[in-house]
């Protein structure tokens, strides 16, 4: 197994593990107590809880990951193309979030580095498979 394969399982797997915990939460208790959010911070927003982006979170962003996490596993067909749509869907999810309610945390940006640093890994194990 080589580095960039092991760097995608780990970082995939975390960012699925955390986009699930993070939506099941937000969808479990919307006002955002179980991660200490503020309704405040949707103000402005089309939101006026957490329940819809936790949805959105969970479905689009942690089980797309735990697919791609799947895929990578398993070495299936299409792989690093699963992969790079999931990278796509956190990357999406990070600048509309930054868009509506602006820079709160350094969560946002590190996860919007990760998504870049995914779309990298998929790239580097699709020029691998050549």
């Amino acid at each position: 197994m080589n580095w960039t394969r092991i760097s995608s399982i780990v970082i995939v797997g975390f960012t699925a593990i955390g986009a699930i915990y993070g939506g099941l939460s937000m969808v479990f208790m919307p006002s955002g107590g179980l991660l200490s959010l503020s309704t405040g911070l949707l103000d402005g927003s089309p939101f006026v809880d957490y329940l819809v982006p936790g949805i959105f979170l969970f479905v689009f962003v942690g089980l797309f990951h735990l697919a791609a996490l799947i895929y990578l596993l398993k070495k299936l067909p299409r792989t690093k193309e699963v992969m790079f749509a999931a990278a796509a869907v956190l990357a999406v999810w990070m600048i509309v979030q930054l868009l509506i309610i602006g820079y709160v945390f350094i969560l946002q940006i590190i996860f919007l580095v990760v998504a870049a640093v995914e779309m990298f890994l998929a790239i580097q194990l699709k020029k691998q498979q050549r």
